[in-house]
């Protein structure tokens, strides 16, 4: 790719007086090292995406140590921070030949909302409950192996297992099966009940606090399940995509106790399949709680994480695997963690059956009756549905009927344009169709409205190159 011709330009009167002292210190000045990271991104970034994301951000600071930049407008900010942070720091550390922090924040910010008064303790519960489920010792952090799909998951949870109830509260983790929440979730409540014994922590699945609502109604309890769900101070609350539409009482009593525990300080942790605003099933209040704090996602690994999770599993299971092995395993599987170590313990099974040491050939043999995992994603008509439905807070049906109300009709023009942006080898009857739509024309209107709204709105600009990215990266 062609890199932008774009100019930086440099600072004036008071700007002189900065980069002189920059120079006089022996420090780079702020805006030569942006100059130069500016440079490099331009290379790195797809013209779309840099020009989206990057022409109007500006370093204001750079002490040798952290390079500070502000942007004006607060969701490219919240953009750059979650996808481009990392990158952002490499290259101020390659310009300035030693480490450098990157911070970015918004040239304006508000003022954080007041946290509203704490409630007064209630009775500690009295009785046991059936439905208790206790912490996982093997799910430690020491355990989790990291990788840039679950970094940023690591690292808040072990923030929060260090400081509970100061940073990170809400912490909000989703991502599909088997990749490494309730893991994470464990690893929190054993970490913390390691160093801070005196603490309460409460781990339960969605569908045992359901459960052990309708027990405490039937048995007139439920001032001692109040009690068991609020006296604690560290609250984790697993799978809550399995709370359902119709489960009215439920959804009123997390509404109550979340808040119970946000106003007491009490951290706590939920987990899902997916993101707080694609849950459709919950109350809007509730959804609004979950992202009210740090939402976090966490993706399939890469082939290097696969292969150091096989590496570390292999060994704690004592077992002797050549790397070949590991890396067609690693190869073969791409998606849950759990498939690989179910690989393993396959594994096992047949070196111990069969006296032989492990190989590629009885690998392949072992591993031919479970369906293999593509290793490259092509973007599919569900997966720009996925994405757009869950951005535009509608169902996916809803997109693909015939309803014109104004925020599905728009979410259905996205589809269309997306799709025109990543599939451009499909026919335009075939997009239409794909969306329940018989004109070809359809998209093409679809098109031109969805452009003349980015032209106009940024806000709604960023939102859709943001799905733009999603789906191609």
């Amino acid at each position: 790719m062609a890199p932008l011709k774009m100019s930086i330009p440099m600072q004036n009167a008071a700007d002189d007086g900065m980069v002189q002292s920059g120079a006089d210190s022996g420090l780079m000045p702020e805006t030569v090292l942006w100059h130069l990271i500016y440079e490099k991104l331009q290379e790195q970034v797809p013209q779309q995406f840099f020009t989206a994301f990057f022409q109007n951000i500006r370093a204001e600071k750079y002490d040798g140590r952290q390079l500070k930049l502000v942007g004006e407008n607060p969701q490219v900010v919240s953009h750059i921070k979650k996808r481009y942070l990392p990158l952002l720091k490499e290259l101020a550390t390659n310009a300035a030949e030693h480490e450098v922090e990157v911070d970015l924040q918004e040239d304006q910010r508000s003022s954080p909302p007041t946290t509203p008064a704490a409630s007064q303790p209630i009775p500690v519960a009295a009785g046991s409950y059936p439905h208790v489920i206790h912490l996982n010792p093997n799910y430690t952090f020491e355990r989790f192996i990291k990788g840039p799909s679950n970094e940023h998951a690591f690292s808040a949870a072990l923030g929060v297992a260090e400081k509970p109830g100061e940073f990170h509260n809400p912490l909000y983790l989703y991502g599909g099966v088997g990749l490494g929440k309730t893991h994470l979730m464990m690893a929190i409540g054993n970490a913390i009940t390691q160093s801070k014994p005196w603490l309460k922590v409460q781990y339960t699945p969605a569908e045992s606090f359901q459960s052990d609502l309708v027990d405490a109604m039937k048995t007139g309890m439920h001032a001692h399940f109040k009690a068991r769900y609020r006296n604690v101070d560290v609250f984790l609350f697993d799978d809550i995509q399995f709370i359902g539409q119709r489960a009215e009482y439920t959804q009123e009593e997390i509404y109550h106790t979340f808040n119970y525990l946000f106003q007491n300080k009490k951290q706590i942790v939920i987990s899902s399949d997916r993101p707080p605003q694609a849950l459709s099933k919950l109350h809007d209040r509730l959804q609004s709680r979950f992202q009210s704090g740090l939402v976090i996602d966490i993706k399939p690994p890469n082939l290097e994480t696969r292969i150091a999770i096989l590496q570390a599993r292999s060994e704690e299971m004592r077992l002797s695997i050549p790397f070949e092995v590991l890396k067609y395993i690693a190869s073969r599987f791409t998606g849950q963690v759990r498939t690989l170590e179910a690989s393993l313990a396959k594994l096992q099974f047949m070196s111990e059956h069969e006296r032989r040491p492990i190989d590629l050939q009885m690998t392949k043999l072992a591993l031919r009756d479970l369906p293999q995992e593509a290793s490259g994603q092509q973007v599919t008509i569900d997966e720009i549905l996925r994405v757009v439905a869950r951005s535009f807070h509608v169902e996916e049906a809803e997109i693909k009927g015939n309803s014109r109300i104004e925020n599905i009709a728009l979410a259905r023009h996205a589809c269309m344009y997306l799709a025109r942006q990543v599939l451009p080898s499909m026919s335009l009857a075939n997009i239409a169709q794909a969306f329940g739509r018989a004109d070809h024309t359809t998209v093409i209107h679809a098109e031109k409205k969805i452009k003349d709204i980015m032209d106009k709105d940024e806000v709604f600009r960023v939102q859709i190159l943001e799905l733009l990215e999603e789906l191609q990266f």
